[in-house]
């Protein structure tokens, strides 16, 4: 499965995909592979790890390398330059199946040897960028990657998303089985959710998107949070002193951290994904048509020429097959 956390900034999206991966990490079955695709990269601090600065996944030399590998023998993308944000998986391409695939290797900090955690660093700014980049481009091998991603029940990816609703910039939104939207119970936080909820519903994903109401005190926060988004939370988390010490003294999220109620909320989060609303097949069709309707835009025209001939519509992920591991 492959499980996103996604919400206003500071809200707590990474601190719950912290947790729901040390919750994943008591399952010695699985393999699991994190992703921090947030510009204020917290994930690897809130695990416990540090990500080298040349090993951010958005830097050209990286990116570049993570394509070829994508790329394989795909005949439908000429060059690794020709990568969009909505390139989808094709006969020949090579598909991530596991968290310890060999192209990830050289990138991927490890976590946890058993089982096995592996986290990867998209990137956030970088000082000859400042003022002439954006960091939408920086999320484009994350995209790529995320598309050509295969899960299954040993394989789990925990994405920790950018803040706020930048993922409906191209495909971010089309590439989870579940897309947990944390809710502060703050007018802030619900002016983003119900933002996030609104374009969800345009985009047609809004059955992949879960509510998981934080930092709740009493029953008047839980309230608030169901007057104002209109849907009922799956989980609610409550406010945690000891969460907030453990940060305020530097310490990794562990596992002493999932108290029943956390142990609860990441149940349900596990069960959500488990049994996705729209199933991947469905999800690669609709990223098609959205490759279609960027294919169309002047920039993509003028940059890349007509990339619609990048669609393989005899591509079934169900029967592909990555490297093998």
């Amino acid at each position: 499965m492959k499980i996103a956390f996604v919400g206003k900034g500071g809200s707590g999206k990474s601190t719950l995909a912290s947790l729901f991966i040390r919750y994943l990490q008591q399952q010695d079955h699985l393999n699991i592979l994190a992703i921090d695709a947030d510009l204020n990269m917290n994930l690897a601090g809130l695990l416990g790890a540090r990500v080298a600065d040349g090993n951010f996944l958005s830097r050209p030399e990286i990116a570049d390398d993570l394509r070829r590998h994508l790329k394989g023998t795909n005949p439908r993308i000429k060059d690794v330059s020709m990568f969009l944000p909505t390139t989808p998986p094709g006969s020949g391409s090579n598909l991530i199946e596991h968290a310890s695939d060999p192209a990830l290797k050289p990138y991927a900090v490890r976590i946890s040897e058993q089982p096995l955690i592996n986290l990867l660093t998209v990137g956030t700014y970088e000082a000859d960028g400042v003022g002439q980049s954006c960091y939408h481009v920086n999320l484009f091998v994350a995209e790529n990657l995320l598309s050509h991603t295969k899960t299954n029940e040993e394989f789990h990816v925990v994405c920790d998303m950018v803040a706020g609703t930048d993922a409906f910039a191209y495909s971010l939104h089309l590439q989870f089985d579940a897309i947990n939207l944390i809710a502060e119970p703050t007018p802030e936080s619900m002016e983003v959710c119900k933002l996030y909820l609104n374009l969800a519903r345009e985009a047609g994903v809004d059955e992949l998107v879960h509510v998981i109401a934080n930092k709740i005190e009493d029953e008047q926060d839980l309230a608030f949070v169901r007057k104002h988004l209109g849907k009922e939370p799956i989980a609610m988390v409550p406010v945690m002193s000891e969460l907030k010490k453990a940060r305020q003294s530097g310490q990794m999220l562990t596992e002493a951290l999932l108290t029943a109620p956390i142990q609860k909320a990441m149940q349900e989060v596990e069960r959500r994904a488990q049994k996705p609303a729209i199933h991947a097949e469905d999800r690669l069709e609709m990223l098609h048509k959205l490759h279609k309707k960027l294919n169309g835009k002047k920039w993509v025209q003028l940059s890349y020429g007509d990339v619609q001939d990048q669609l393989d519509p005899e591509f079934k992920l169900q029967e592909a097959t990555g490297v093998l591991v």
